[in-house]
């Protein structure tokens, strides 16, 4: 899954030909994208909603990703899952909550979120040898 977010109007990170990308709006405000695609297959993607805050648009975009693990079908990509369902019931579901589950959504990106273990940080606070982490010599000043 590709995700980017766009800090200015213009689009940079090309937020919109995201799998799920965010992008700044005036106000301050923020559009959550879903279902884009830049590959052999171009697709703009649909705007789920514009919210007000940085937390808002991880909310919304942890519910949709959630939503998507569990009801797209198998290889499905984004953009066909997208297409498929339709915006607007995707925007009755996750955004108004038509059918009372994005609670359970939020909580299970949020249990997925907390169970990640970053392997540099493991490599880093265990070396695989006593030397891995030494600092090096000084060099050595050459004679000519």
């Amino acid at each position: 899954m590709k995700l980017a977010v766009s800090g200015c109007p213009r689009n940079c990170a090309e937020s919109t030909t995201k799998d799920v990308g965010a992008t700044a709006i005036e106000g301050g405000k923020w559009e959550v994208h879903v279902g884009g695609a830049a590959g052999s297959r171009v697709r703009k993607g649909d705007t789920l909603c514009t919210v007000d805050s940085h937390d808002d648009v991880l909310r919304y975009m942890g519910i949709f990703m959630q939503y998507y693990r569990e009801n797209a079908k198998y290889l499905e990509r984004t953009y066909d899952f997208v297409e498929r369902l339709g915006i607007e019931k995707l925007r009755q579901i996750l955004v108004e909550d038509s059918e009372g589950i994005c609670g359970r959504l939020e909580s299970e990106m949020q249990a997925a979120v907390d169970a990640y273990q970053d392997p540099w940080k493991e490599e880093s606070e265990a070396p695989i040898h006593p030397n891995q982490f030494v600092t090096a010599p000084a060099p050595v000043e050459l004679v000519r």
